[in-house]
């Protein structure tokens, strides 16, 4: 399980690094608003998950017994 979470961590870091066009989610109905977001606010939110995701991968990779 680990090793899936860092792999979508990398995928993640990706798309923010190369993401352009970013959009306001609709959580709900699991889609997107027409409304776009700003090129920096959608690569931080990219980044930080990415790397929160590896983080976890890692510990649950050096917590199993």
């Amino acid at each position: 399980m680990g090793i899936l979470l860092m792999i979508f961590g990398v995928v993640a870091i990706l798309g923010g690094i190369f993401g352009k066009d970013f959009h306001a989610a609709d959580v709900v109905a699991l889609g997107e608003f027409k409304q776009k977001s700003s090129r920096w606010s959608g690569r931080l939110v990219f980044i930080v998950v990415g790397v929160a995701l590896i983080g976890v991968g890692i510990k649950m990779l050096l917590g199993a017994e």
